[in-house]
C-alpha cells in the first residue's frame, strides 16, 4: 500500500471538462497487452483536471483509488457512500473518455484506521471503530502468537502507514472477512470499472522491527483450512519452524496453495456480475520473498489476467551490475507470465535522462509502462517526458508486446530449492544468489534463454539445453525426467549441488544424478569441470556456485562491483557453454546486450546500449555495433527508442548475414530470413485410422491411431536427421530420405509415438500421434 487518498471524494461537476478522445482505439479484449499507465495525480490538480492531463499526456490506462481502497471507515464502515462515490466516478470516465480504461485500487489483506492513534501510544485510543477492536478474529497471527497489528508510531513502519494509524493484515481463511471481502469484489465489479488492480497478495512475513519471520499466518481459520486440506494438524502458536518436521513443510507449500485460492476467489466473484472486468495482481514477491509472502510466481498468472510487478527503483543512476540485476529480474518474472506483463518501478522526479534509459529498458523486457517519481504509486518524474514518450509507444507498441522468446536454452528455477534451502532467509544457503548471478551472466553474455520451472520438465524436449542452476532439491521422478531427457540426446549444464537433496531439503548421501555427470560427491574438484557422455546426450557438471560468486562479486545492491572477479566467474560459466555444439543465432560485436523474439515469420533482436552506462550515468554513449545472424536475412530494419524505424546495412559472409547500424539508446532490430521453416510431419500411420500388420484397413472416429501387428513411422521434412521415439525413448535414427522406421517390438496398450527432425543450423521440428498397439509378434 503506497498512496492514500481521503475518503471524502471529489465532487463531481458533470459537464466541467470537454469529451476527449485517445488516439486509437483499443479492444475490450486485448487492452491489457497495450496499456501505457498513469493515475490523475501529481499534478497538484482537481481529480477532474489531473485525470485530463494524464490522457492529454497519452496514457490510456488510469489507475485510481477509492475509500474501500485501503481504510476500515471506506471500506466496512461507510462502504456504501465509498462504492456509491466511486460509481459516479467511473460513470464520468466512461462518458468523457470513452476508449480510457479506468482501474481501481484495493489491497484485500490489508487495511489502515486512519487516526485511531492520535497519541502515539501503540494502540487505538477509544478502543473501537478499528479493524483490529471490532474484527480481531480477521487478522493474520505470526508463528509467536501475535496478531498482525501496527501503529504508525512503532518503529520501523514503512512510509504508506501513517504515524497516527492503525494497519492491520488479514487472514485470507477468516470466514467472515472472505465472504465480506469477495461480496465486495462483486460490488466494485458492477460499478462498471474496467479492472480492479489488487495489492500486496502477501501473507507477512517480515513488517516493521518487531515483527520478524512470522510465517503468517497460523490464525484458527488458516489451521483449520490447512489440516481440512491436508489431514494434518498445524499446532497452536508459539510454534517454531522445523524443517525436518513433515507438517512444517507441508504447511510453507500449503501458504502458496491459500493465497493463490483466495486470489482466484476475489476473480470469480468479480467476473461472476462483470466478466469483462479485469484482475491486475501487483506483487513485489522475487526471490527469497516469494517464500516469504506465500505467493508463487508459477501458479500466480493462472489466478488473474495480468500481473503488475513491483521493482524498487531505479531512483538514481545505478552502476552497471543493479543494472543486470534488474534486467534478471524482469526475464524471470515475464517468462512465467502467461498474459500481459506490467511494471510499477520509480525513476526520482525530474531525472528525465535515467528515465529514458530506464523506460528503454522495461521496454526491452515486454513489460507495459508504469512508473512513479517518487516513493508512492502517483508521483510524476517528468511530464513532458511522459507526454513524448507514451505518444510514441502508442505508434510502435507492436513492435514490443505479442512476440515469444526465440531461443532452444531452458534455465531452470527450482521452486523447491529456494523453499527449503533458502528456507525464507536471505542469509542462509543463497540458492537465491545462485539463481540470479546465471541469469545475470547469460544476459551480459548475450546467450538467449527461456526461464522455466519444475513443472516444465515434461516439456524438456523442445529445447537443446538446459542449464541447472543448483537444483539441488530434486524427486526421484524428476530426476529420471532430467536423466530421459539426456539420454535421447539433450545436453543439461549443471551447476553445484544439483540432485544432492530430495525435493524437502534432506540431503543425500550423494548426487541422485551421479550417473548422469559421470562423478559423484566424493570425487568432485573445486572449479573443476566435467563431462560426460550419456547415451545419446552430454552432462556438464560443475560443483562450484559459479553464480554465487559472481553475484557476490557483482555486488548489484551496492555502488561499485569487483569486475575483474565478475569476470572471472563469467568465464567459468562460458566455458562450460563452449564445451557444447551449442546454436545461438546471432552475436553482436559491442557493448549491448540483446533479447531475441519471434513472432509468425519476422525474427527480432531487441538491443539495450551499456557502452558508458555506470555508477552516476544513466546515457549511453552511441556506438557502431555489427549484428551477425545465421543464415540469408533477405530485409532488415531497425526501430530506435522514441525514434523512426530505417534500414539497416546487411553483407553476406557465407551462411552469416552482418548487419551494421548505430546504436543509440535502445533498438529494435526486425528481420526475415529466406531459408523456410523447418517443419516435420508423420504421414503414417495416421490418426483416425486402424492398421493391419502395416495396412490401413479402416477409419475410425479418433484421434488416436489403432495398430494391430507391426508398422512402418513415415515422417516428410525439410530437415536432413530424424529422430523417431516411443514413449520418449529414442528408437531410431535416420539421415536419409526417405525418413521411416519399422515399429515391429512387442507392445501393447497406449503410447505415444514422436519424430524429432534436424537441419543443420541446430533447428528441430517435432510431431506426435497417439497409439493403441496391439502385437504380441514382434
Amino acid at each position: 500500500m503506497k498512496f492514500s487518498i481521503p475518503f471524502t471524494l471529489f465532487l463531481i461537476v458533470a459537464g466541467s471538462i470537454n469529451i476527449y478522445f485517445a488516439n486509437e482505439n483499443v479492444t475490450q479484449s486485448d487492452w491489457l497487452y497495450h496499456a501505457r499507465i498513469a493515475t490523475p495525480y501529481g499534478y497538484n490538480l482537481s481529480w477532474e483536471e489531473g485525470l485530463k492531463r494524464a490522457i492529454e499526456n497519452n496514457a490510456n490506462v488510469i489507475l485510481d483509488w477509492a475509500g474501500f481502497s485501503d481504510s476500515y471507515r471506506g471500506r466496512v464502515l461507510q462502504v456504501n457512500e465509498s462504492l456509491q462515490e466511486f460509481k459516479q466516478r467511473v460513470e464520468y470516465v466512461h462518458s468523457h473518455y470513452p476508449n480510457i480504461k479506468y482501474m481501481v485500487y484495493i489491497a484485500p489483506l490489508e487495511m489502515q484506521t486512519y487516526n485511531s492513534d492520535l497519541n502515539g501510544d501503540g494502540k487505538d485510543d477509544d478502543g473501537k471503530d478499528s479493524t483490529y477492536t471490532d474484527h480481531p478474529d480477521w487478522l493474520q497471527v505470526g508463528i509467536d502468537g501475535r496478531k498482525a497489528v501496527f501503529y504508525g508510531s512503532m518503529p520501523g513502519m514503512p512510509f504508506w502507514v501513517d504515524e497516527t494509524s492503525e494497519d492491520v493484515w488479514l487472514s485470507p481463511s477468516n470466514k467472515e472477512y472472505r465472504n465480506f471481502i469477495m461480496n465486495l469484489a462483486k460490488e466494485i465489479a458492477l460499478t462498471g470499472v474496467d479492472a480492479i488492480w489488487f495489492d500486496v497478495p502477501h501473507l507477512r512475513f517480515n513488517f516493521g522491527d518487531a515483527w520478524q519471520n512470522q510465517w503468517s499466518s497460523v490464525d484458527e481459520a488458516s489451521r483449520n483450512d490447512f489440516y481440512n486440506d491436508t489431514g494434518l494438524i498445524l499446532p497452536e502458536p508459539p510454534i517454531r519452524p522445523d524443517w525436518n518436521n513433515a507438517t512444517w513443510r507441508e504447511f510453507v507449500l500449503w501458504r502458496y496453495k491459500q493465497i493463490n485460492d483466495f486470489i482466484k476467489d476475489f476473480n470469480k466473484a468479480m467476473k461472476g456480475v462483470n466478466p469483462e472486468c479485469k484482475l491486475i495482481i501487483e506483487t513485489s514477491s522475487n526471490s527469497v520473498s516469494i517464500t516469504q509472502n506465500g505467493c508463487s510466481l508459477i501458479e500466480l498468472p493462472y489466478a488473474c489476467d495480468a500481473i503488475a510487478h513491483e521493482y524498487g527503483g531505479p531512483f538514481e543512476e545505478w552502476q552497471y551490475y543493479s543494472w543486470m540485476h534488474m534486467l534478471a529480474t524482469l526475464k524471470f518474472w515475464h517468462d512465467f507470465d502467461i498474459n500481459a506483463s506490467w511494471l510499477l518501478s520509480y525513476v526520482e522526479h525530474g531525472k528525465v535522462e535515467l528515465a529514458r534509459f530506464h523506460a528503454a529498458l522495461v521496454l526491452t523486457m515486454g513489460f507495459n509502462y508504469y512508473t512513479s517519481g517518487n516513493i508512492g504509486m502517483a508521483g510524476i518524474v517528468d511530464e513532458q517526458f511522459m507526454h513524448d514518450f507514451f505518444e510514441w509507444l502508442g505508434n510502435h507498441d507492436d513492435y514490443f508486446y505479442g512476440w515469444d522468446g526465440n531461443t532452444n536454452i531452458a534455465l531452470l528455477f527450482s521452486q523447491q530449492t529456494l523453499d527449503f534451502l533458502d528456507r525464507g532467509s536471505w542469509e542462509g544457503y543463497a540458492y537465491h544468489d545462485e539463481f540470479l548471478g546465471i541469469t545475470m551472466m547469460l544476459i551480459e553474455s548475450n546467450v538467449p534463454f527461456e526461464v522455466i520451472s519444475e513443472k516444465d520438465l515434461n516439456q524438456l524436449d523442445k529445447y537443446d539445453v538446459a542449464i541447472l542452476p543448483d537444483f539441488a532439491c530434486m524427486s526421484e521422478e524428476q530426476a529420471d525426467k532430467i536423466r530421459q531427457y539426456v539420454a535421447n540426446g539433450g545436453t543439461i549444464i549443471a551447476i553445484n549441488e544439483t540432485s544432492l537433496y530430495n525435493e524437502y531439503g534432506i540431503k543425500r548421501n550423494d548426487f541422485l544424478l551421479k550417473d548422469v555427470f559421470g562423478v559423484g560427491i566424493n570425487e568432485v574438484e573445486d572449479e573443476k569441470i566435467y563431462e560426460n557422455e550419456y547415451n545419446n546426450g552430454k552432462a556438464i557438471f560443475i560443483i562450484t556456485p559459479v553464480g554465487r560468486y559472481y553475484y557476490w562479486a557483482a555486488a548489484p545492491w551496492g555502488n561499485y562491483g569487483n569486475k575483474i572477479e565478475a569476470e572471472y566467474w563469467r568465464g567459468k560459466l562460458l566455458d562450460m557453454i563452449g564445451r557444447i555444439n551449442l546454436f545461438i543465432p546471432f552475436e553482436i560485436d559491442g557493448n549491448a546486450v540483446a533479447f531475441s523474439y519471434e513472432k509468425e515469420d519476422k525474427k527480432m533482436i531487441r538491443i539495450l546500449n551499456f557502452k558508458n552506462i555506470g555508477l552516476g550515468n544513466a546515457v549511453p554513449k552511441e556506438e557502431e555495433i555489427e549484428v551477425k545472424i545465421y543464415g540469408s536475412v533477405n530485409e532488415a530494419k531497425v526501430l530506435d527508442f522514441m525514434g523512426n524505424a530505417r534500414s539497416a546495412e546487411i553483407k553476406k559472409e557465407e551462411n552469416t548475414s552482418i548487419i551494421s547500424f548505430t546504436l543509440y539508446t535502445q533498438c529494435c532490430l526486425i528481420y526475415s530470413t529466406n531459408e523456410s521453416v523447418l517443419h516435420a510431419s508423420i504421414v503414417k500411420p495416421e490418426e483416425g485410422k486402424i492398421y493391419f500388420m502395416g495396412r490401413e484397413i479402416t477409419s475410425v472416429p479418433s484421434d488416436k491411431v489403432i495398430i494391430i501387428g507391426g508398422i512402418s513411422i513415415e515422417t516428410i521434412t525439410n530437415g536432413n536427421k530424424v529422430e523417431f521415439y516411443v514413449d520418449d525413448e529414442l528408437k531410431f535414427i535416420d539421415e536419409e530420405e526417405p525418413y521411416r522406421w519399422q515399429w515391429d517390438e512387442r507392445a501393447i496398450g497406449k503410447h505415444e509415438i514422436k519424430v524429432i527432425a534436424y537441419d543443420n543450423e541446430g533447428n528441430k521440428a517435432k510431431d506426435e500421434i497417439e497409439a493403441i498397439i496391439f502385437n504380441i509378434w514382434g
